[in-house]
């Protein structure tokens, strides 16, 4: 992500493409003080993706269980290299839950805020990067705000592809009516999409 940056200047391409990744999942988890499931800073990444084309280089979306998933986002939180202890993960609660879908929660910790200032300082100024950022403030608001299945279900309706190896789509399909509804009343959406949806 920050290719461009003097810091990385004789790095071998490997490291500088784990540092940018490092530094983009800090971004998004840094962009809200709250913590952030797995399950939603998957797909949020995922929805970035699909609009910042030169995310493609270092990121790689698969059809998963629960839909779009990517290995280097999910090994780059569970085992950071370059940016140790600016994020906690904290695991999913033990079964038996209702905590099936979350893979767990991310949260800022005080070392990442100071990381996460210092980085959004420095990509601010880039064209590129000021666009990436603005979309990442967007979809935390947005997104944030649907718990797991309602997420689920509006990226498995708008990317029906990643639906296909996934093991929770008609648990979630089953859910709809109930589900557009509810995402409907916290104003996410309008009345035809809702309709859209359960139909």
């Amino acid at each position: 992500m920050e290719n461009n940056s003097n810091n990385y200047e004789g790095e071998h391409p490997e490291i500088i493409k784990q540092k940018g990744l490092e530094s983009l999942i800090l971004l998004i988890i840094g962009a809200d003080k709250s913590p952030i499931s797995l399950l939603h800073l998957q797909k949020e990444t995922f929805l970035l993706w699909n609009f910042h084309p030169y995310m493609k280089e270092f990121i790689h979306f698969v059809g998963h269980y629960r839909g779009p998933f990517s290995s280097e986002v999910e090994k780059t939180v569970l085992y950071p290299r370059y940016l140790e202890d600016c994020w906690s993960y904290i695991p999913p609660r033990a079964k038996p839950s209702r905590d099936i879908l979350s893979g767990g929660y991310v949260q800022i910790t005080q070392k990442g805020q100071n990381k996460y200032d210092e980085i959004y300082s420095r990509a601010v100024k880039l064209d590129n990067l000021r666009v990436l950022l603005s979309g990442i403030k967007a979809v935390r608001e947005l997104y944030d705000k649907l718990n797991e299945e309602e997420l689920l279900l509006l990226i498995y309706d708008t990317y029906p592809e990643y639906k296909l190896k996934s093991n929770v789509s008609n648990m979630i399909f089953d859910k709809k009516n109930m589900l557009a509804k509810q995402i409907y009343e916290k104003g996410f959406i309008d009345k035809e999409r809702m309709e859209n949806l359960i139909g």
